[in-house]
């Protein structure tokens, strides 16, 4: 596989998860809430948010070792740079917008968690501090706080520790917060401590899902490996592991709680792997399909925006907006126009400002030679 930076079936995996996440949410606040069972088999939010974590994991750590092995150093500068302007641009866009109607009176958002959200501790922040409101409009921005810290801990283990010593880190570290997790959801120690945080949104029992996806990224770097990997990795081993993973979500279903357990961890980024190093199988062909591809590079503006049009507002006209199909229309229609006229621009602007080891997808790649080409 050329070393362009893509790696194939990506975009479809995150077109699967935000699907998940529109999923839930579209059913959640729908009449189907009368039919508890219905909405138990569609809350599927927390599988696609999962979902995410693992592609961001195995992604970062494999952009990591890339710019490592064309540069031979990594540059916490240029990661840092590229980051900003991948993330916070469309982010700090939402907040300001819903800031904008919350000043209007049109929907509730208070100061505490506007600004934990700007400041990425929304996951952190407990529902007795938002006081007004529930905080639905920006609740989504924990899993945004995880991924930040994320990345303010894994490059800089990476680039002290070596790749050796950070995958024995990463694998540590994963089955400490595995541990933890389980102690904490048995005990409540965490929630005596801090009342009213919701469990599965703190980084301290998450960071295990991103963990592990820089794990299957260190193991996998070597060549003579990750061709081991493809040849063995065989499509029926694949929905092995699809139909365990599948299996841990029913036995959360019948005993209606969800632990997200160590296991979870692991197969999602095998999941993911098993399909970017052998995407000649029909799930490759499947996740590498133009409207599949099309959704998943809309997938982080569309994750932001879903929220404004999934939360029903009592007392105000934008309940009209909330209503299916009006809804999942705008939250197409507003994704589309933040990753066309902010996302996309500041990714280029970050690539300019910090060159990436390779070019990366086809629609950035082609916009970066342009930028480079009118420099010179």
């Amino acid at each position: 596989m050329a070393k362009t930076g893509y790696l194939p079936t990506l975009d479809g995996w995150r077109a699967i998860a935000i699907l998940a996440v529109l999923l839930d949410h579209a059913t959640e606040y729908s009449s189907l809430r009368q039919h508890p069972r219905v909405i138990a088999s569609t809350h599927t939010g927390p599988n696609g948010v999962s979902l995410f974590f693992a592609i961001s994991g195995f992604l970062i750590c494999s952009r990591l070792l890339e710019e490592c092995r064309v540069f031979g150093r990594i540059s916490l500068r240029g990661f840092y740079i590229r980051r900003a302007c991948r993330i916070l641009p469309p982010a700090i866009f939402y907040l300001l917008v819903i800031a904008m109607l919350s000043l209007l009176g049109i929907i509730v958002v208070t100061q505490s968690e506007w600004w934990s959200s700007l400041l990425f501790f929304r996951n952190y922040l407990p529902t007795s501090s938002i006081g007004r409101g529930w905080g639905g409009y920006t609740i989504h921005y924990w899993s945004l706080a995880v991924e930040e810290h994320f990345y303010l801990l894994w490059p800089a283990v990476l680039l002290f520790l070596g790749k050796r010593r950070a995958a024995w880190f990463a694998l540590g570290l994963s089955v400490a917060i595995a541990a933890w997790r389980a102690w904490d959801l048995h005990y409540h120690w965490f929630d005596r401590l801090v009342p009213g945080l919701l469990f599965g949104t703190r980084t301290d029992v998450r960071l295990d899902a991103l963990l592990l996806g820089c794990l299957a990224a260190l193991i996998l770097q070597e060549d003579s490996i990750r061709s081991a990997f493809s040849r063995g990795f065989k499509p029926w081993i694949w929905l092995v592991c699809a139909g365990a993973y599948i299996a841990i979500q029913v036995m959360y279903l019948l005993h209606r709680a969800r632990t997200y357990s160590i296991i979870e961890s692991i197969l999602l980024p095998l999941l993911v792997v098993g399909t970017v190093y052998r995407p000649q199988t029909w799930v490759g062909w499947l996740l590498e399909t133009r409207p599949l591809k099309w959704i998943g590079r809309l997938s982080y503006s569309l994750y932001l925006w879903q929220q404004l049009f999934s939360v029903p507002t009592g007392g105000s006209w934008i309940v009209v907006l909330q209503r299916f199909p009006v809804n999942i229309a705008l939250i197409f229609f507003c994704a589309w126009i933040s990753y066309r006229f902010v996302e996309r621009p500041f990714i280029r602007w970050g690539h300019r400002l910090a060159p990436p080891p390779t070019e990366g997808r086809d629609d950035l790649g082609s916009a970066a030679k342009s930028l480079e080409a009118a420099a010179n």
